[in-house]
């Protein structure tokens, strides 16, 4: 009863449509068993199911028509299949670590944005505890708080042509040494973008306690700087580290010259007692 189909039948059993069934004969992937030569219907046997079941596995683990075409009429041994089978999964695998890192630009986006809207009027000094971090950092030639903001977009320029993932580039931040934080001569000559633990030129910033500060750009950044300083002195912290200027959120509008952004000010620190130094 069902030897012989009608195309619009076998595109219904089959949950296919009746153009891809037609695009399928055209690329001669799969053909009907007959064409009635007066009236041109496609007639599919049902047995040519088990076709279909083949062509929609492999098109949901990403192979192309054409390579379906390969595998399934081309491939003489398992060997041959097994090949073409692994230079997919390592496709899709390297697929899957981009999709990964975008996820995570997405999370690192969304948290920024959230602290600028809790965090864009703080004025006073907070503790947090931070998790190791890895950074890419690179140096430059002229200290950034003495910069005009020509010569900082320059800079960054500079820095985003020496990266092979450029479209990444967002949020750079600047370290400063502990000793220049310390003698208060604040002088930042490293710029840095966050990365992950496994790329091999990766920086750890370590885990541990920070004291943090915000602010709106660099030259508000220079003027809380003293006061930053200032208030841990008064709060008896030592600076136990060098100073990260985290850019944690930027968004400009199109028509915007001048770059927007929120700063974290941030630099690890212990408690002591009154008669250590700072």
């Amino acid at each position: 009863m069902f030897s012989k189909m009608k195309i619009g039948d076998f595109a219904r059993y089959n949950q296919v449509s009746i153009q891809a069934l037609r695009y399928y004969e055209e690329i001669h992937l799969l053909a009907p068993i007959w064409v009635d030569p007066i009236t041109n219907y496609r007639y599919y046997h049902i047995k040519q199911s088990a076709v279909i079941d083949n062509i929609q596995f492999f098109q949901q683990i990403n192979f192309s028509l054409a390579e379906i075409k390969q595998i399934m009429n081309d491939t003489d041994s398992l060997t041959e299949l097994n090949e073409l089978v692994e230079k997919k999964k390592n496709e899709l695998t390297n697929q899957l670590a981009s999709i990964q890192l975008q996820l995570q630009a997405i999370k690192n986006f969304q948290e920024g944005a959230l602290t600028y809207q809790n965090k864009q009027h703080c004025q006073t000094i907070e503790i947090c505890e931070f998790p190791a971090r890895y950074i890419l950092s690179y140096p430059i030639s002229q200290n950034i708080y003495t910069m005009s903001e020509e010569e900082y977009e320059f800079s960054l320029r500079e820095f985003k042509n020496q990266r092979s993932d450029s479209n990444q580039f967002k949020c750079v931040g600047s370290l400063m040494p502990r000793q220049s934080f310390i003698d208060q001569s604040f002088i930042s000559k490293e710029l840095f973008i966050f990365t992950n633990k496994k790329n091999p030129l990766a920086k750890q910033l370590p885990k541990g306690t920070y004291a943090t500060f915000y602010c709106h750009s660099f030259k508000e950044e220079l003027h809380r700087l003293k006061s930053f300083h200032l208030e841990l002195e008064q709060k008896n912290y030592q600076v136990i580290g060098d100073y990260i200027c985290e850019v944690l959120y930027e968004k400009n509008k199109t028509s915007d010259i001048n770059r927007s952004m929120f700063i974290r000010m941030q630099i690890p620190i212990k408690q002591v007692a009154l008669n250590e130094s700072f």
